[in-house]
């Protein structure tokens, strides 16, 4: 017989129509369920309506609700929309050992892919910074011949960066189509317009050790454009020893079981194929492992293998004390060369890199990391 105080949980949030749906579905197969729409006067476009359920029926129902979104086409709908091959490569380069180590990453995947390479160099003006107290003619005149004269001279280094590419293309006789772009201004806010412009499946950027000032390893440039911009960033550590994407040989993607993980998954599926690259999909759970999370993993590896047959994922729940750890051990265990993550709000990525934590992680991991954006809901 039943308590009757077992406690009733909430498995998950949907709009009102989504929600009585999946409560009709639920009841057919036996399982109370609860609606809680308070959250309703936010608005019609609200999401808030609570799925409630009894905690000895919350794994049968996780399934079924699983279960449905296949059913009804939303996995697939999503992995498919936006999903295009890599046919454009937008490459921001400062000069620096992190940006070339990037331009050579991005040679080696176009190479494969068949992909135009874009690089792009954004130089500062400094009356973004400078107030206008001196509004004198020689004033004038020297910010003229600076912006002039600082112009000339990015433009000179990224000359020589293209041939120098060009060159190396040529010696490896690859056709890969390498063009550049210009510009002055706030590096990360040009990044992101030229994004929109250019449409790059991928952005491949160096990243600047910790210890340069900025916001961790990522550098607030690259931290600022994976924050703004919907394209797959993926970013190259200073440090980090691999020289193209021929070296790397198995990659992790750290699932929080968001709903855009069939999207990320199937974007790297279409990314890796060409290459000898294996794929372990891995959750972290902080100390114990829960059954929802057993149906979250199972939910994705049945869409991964339904869609990618013949594509092989290996996938893990590891339990651990904390994220950090459990991702340092597991990465060491199986030599993964790469993360890749899905960032979203309040997500595993913001858990990732918090200030305190970062430093702890990357003085023992100098990993590229390939971060997908969350689309808005």
């Amino acid at each position: 017989m039943e308590p009757q105080d077992e406690k009733i949980v909430v498995i998950a949030r949907h709009s009102n129509s989504r929600a009585l749906l999946l409560q009709s579905r639920l009841a057919a197969e036996g399982i109370e369920c609860f609606l809680s729409h308070q959250n309703l006067l936010q608005g019609a476009f609200s999401s808030g309506v609570e799925i409630k359920v009894k905690r000895s029926d919350m794994e049968k129902a996780l399934r079924l609700i699983e279960e449905s979104k296949s059913e009804h086409g939303i996995q697939k709908e999503s992995a498919l929309k936006s999903l295009k091959s890599v046919r454009r490569i937008l490459v921001p380069v400062d000069f620096s050992e992190a940006s070339m180590k990037a331009c050579i990453f991005a040679l080696s995947l176009a190479a494969k892919l068949k992909a135009e390479i874009k690089l792009l160099h954004v130089y500062f003006n400094p009356v973004i910074d400078i107030a206008p107290f001196d509004t004198s003619h020689a004033y004038q005149i020297n910010l003229v011949n600076y912006l002039h004269e600082a112009e000339q001279n990015a433009r000179n280094q990224l000359l020589e960066l293209v041939k120098d590419l060009r060159a190396k293309a040529k010696k490896k006789k690859l056709d890969t189509k390498i063009t550049y772009s210009i510009t002055n201004g706030l590096a990360a806010d040009e990044i992101i317009e030229r994004g929109k412009k250019f449409k790059p499946g991928i952005i491949i950027m160096g990243t600047r050790g910790i210890g340069q000032k900025t916001r961790g390893f990522l550098g607030s440039v690259t931290a600022k454009v994976i924050e703004k911009t919907d394209i797959p960033v993926l970013a190259i550590p200073e440090k980090s020893r691999y020289t193209g994407i021929e070296s790397l040989k198995n990659l992790l993607y750290a699932t929080d079981f968001d709903e855009s993980d069939h999207l990320a998954m199937s974007r790297l599926v279409n990314l890796l194929h060409p290459f000898d690259i294996s794929l372990y999909c891995v959750h972290i759970s902080i100390g114990v492992r829960k059954s929802w999370q057993k149906v979250k993993m199972d939910s994705l590896r049945y869409f991964m293998e339904k869609e990618y047959p013949k594509y092989p994922v290996k996938y893990e729940i590891v339990v651990s004390d904390d994220i950090i750890n459990g991702l340092e051990m597991y990465m060491r265990n199986q030599s993964i060369d790469v993360i890749a993550l899905t960032n979203h709000n309040r997500g595993l990525l913001a858990r990732l890199f918090t200030p305190s934590i970062t430093k702890m992680l990357l003085g023992r991991i100098n990993k590229p990391l390939f971060i997908f954006k969350s689309p808005q809901k």
